[in-house]
């Protein structure tokens, strides 16, 4: 009995489809070459790797790997391979082969397995019989298995009795056979795909470091040159990676950075090139370090000193009843609700501690165009864990947020949202306000950091900012 052609459409209502269709034709092609093959050299390769071929036997556990790594493709989900997993396991032999033994006709009904739907939902963990059809109809659909029903829609095997009336009904395994060599090809090119996007994400992150640090050097030390509209584009370009899609994401944003690095660099050497010809010039003794030296002493010592004391004083907790003023969230709340500061990590290890978290909050600071002195004044007056906290909460609040939203109004005027609430436009001015109110009387900001929570949590209502704002 010729086993492909017997009826392969789905009992009941269900119709065919393409991708059925498609499975069917490859699994016949597949058979077709494995027969082909002698059944010497079947038995000398029962063994080896799939080669896609039909002969070559197939590991079925190695497949379902296979099949775990590149499911997004199949478009399939991870529970619905684990309904696969169970059928896989209903069949005795661990080498699947399009070839069969004695007993099976023609042999080309061996990898037919029938299990029931109540001993299949057993071996799913004690899956809902709803849940089981649901998921089989997705391997059905994705060509992994095909459904070969009985005339009454039950699967069951009836024994050969010599007269070619042996018959399995139930789901057919081959098309796993038969697109091995598909879906190792499709596993070599997602891993050279993952491979080149870690090779990306690196280059993104040296370049994003490398950036940061330059025009951060330059605007604390005034050079000359569009300093403001690099810092613009660069944070333009400080997209988070997890918002990014595909290879061709990663290729674009590094070619912008590239680009953008090449800029800097060309204004880096004509700013220091002309600050080199000026200090040349004979202005007096001592002209070009007379003018470097009061200055640094002047803000290096304020910065170091207090900072270093506040931040000795409170890395021990005080005994007694804690004021509101002197509560301090986990480092852990502060990120959940400031995530783009993790996008100025560079270093790969994430921002494990407060330490670190300090180090990237003043690598934020001056691509938020806060100025030195604006930054020294809140270290000395919040203190350097507040400040750090103050920056990061003001970058997740400011046009450049990840969240924020452009809003147009009845006016046609646009309007910057972060969660509902109107992005901070000058971050600079809100860090010395924060500042001036510490400077008053004692202050925390953890209620704007739980309240950013609680925005995100119920939701933006732009439209009424908008409104508001148009008002």
């Amino acid at each position: 009995m010729n086993f492909d052609a017997i009826a392969t459409s789905a009992f009941g209502r269900r119709a065919v489809t393409r991708a059925q269709i498609s499975a069917q034709l490859a699994v016949r092609q597949a058979r077709t070459q494995a027969q082909a093959a002698t059944p010497a050299s079947t038995r000398e390769r029962a063994g080896s790797p799939a080669s896609g071929q039909g002969a070559a036997a197939v590991h079925k556990w190695t497949l379902l790997r296979t099949l775990s790594e590149i499911r997004d493709g199949l478009g399939v989900s991870d529970r619905a391979l684990g309904v696969l997993s169970a059928l896989a396991s209903f069949h005795p032999e661990t080498a699947l082969t399009l070839t069969g033994g004695a007993g099976q006709g023609e042999g080309q009904a061996g990898l037919v397995v029938f299990p029931s739907n109540r001993a299949l939902a057993l071996r799913c963990n004690g899956m809902s019989e709803a849940t089981l059809r649901r998921h089989l109809a997705a391997l059905v659909e994705a060509g992994l298995i095909i459904r070969r029903d009985s005339p009454n829609g039950k699967r069951f095997a009836r024994r050969d009795d010599g007269e070619g009336g042996g018959q399995v009904y139930g789901f057919d395994l081959a098309p796993l056979v038969a697109r091995a060599g598909e879906f190792d090809e499709r596993l070599d090119a997602l891993r050279s795909e993952q491979r080149r996007a870690r090779l990306l994400k690196e280059r993104i992150n040296l370049l994003r470091r490398d950036l940061t640090k330059r025009i951060a050097f330059a605007l604390d030390e005034a050079l000359t040159g569009p300093w403001e509209g690099l810092r613009q584009a660069f944070l333009s370009l400080c997209t988070p990676l997890r918002r990014l899609r595909g290879i061709a994401d990663f290729a674009a944003l590094a070619s912008d950075l590239d680009r953008l690095h090449a800029a800097v660099t060309d204004a880096l050497e004509q700013a220091l090139a002309k600050q080199e010809s000026q200090s040349q010039e004979p202005i007096g003794d001592g002209a070009h370090f007379g003018r470097r030296i009061p200055d640094s002493n002047s803000q290096q010592k304020p910065d170091s000193e207090p900072a270093s004391k506040e931040a000795g004083m409170k890395t021990e907790p005080e005994p007694g009843p804690a004021s509101p003023s002197s509560l301090e969230l986990p480092l852990k709340i502060v990120l959940d609700a400031c995530r783009d500061v993790e996008t100025y990590d560079f270093s790969g290890s994430g921002i494990a501690s407060w330490r670190a978290f300090l180090d990237v909050a003043a690598a934020i600071r001056p691509m938020l165009g806060i100025s030195p002195d604006a930054w020294r004044d809140a270290v000395d007056t919040l203190g350097a864990k507040n400040a750090a906290v103050a920056v990061a909460f003001i970058l997740q609040r400011s046009e450049h947020s990840s969240e924020a939203q452009h809003l147009t109004g009845p006016d046609g005027r646009t309007t910057v949202t972060v969660n509902g609430s109107p992005a901070i436009r000058s971050p600079g001015g809100y860090l010395r306000a924060l500042t001036e109110k510490g400077r008053a009387e004692p202050f925390a900001l953890w209620p704007a950091i739980l309240a950013h929570l609680a925005q995100r949590v119920r939701g933006s209502k732009p439209k009424e900012w908008a409104q508001r704002s148009a008002r």
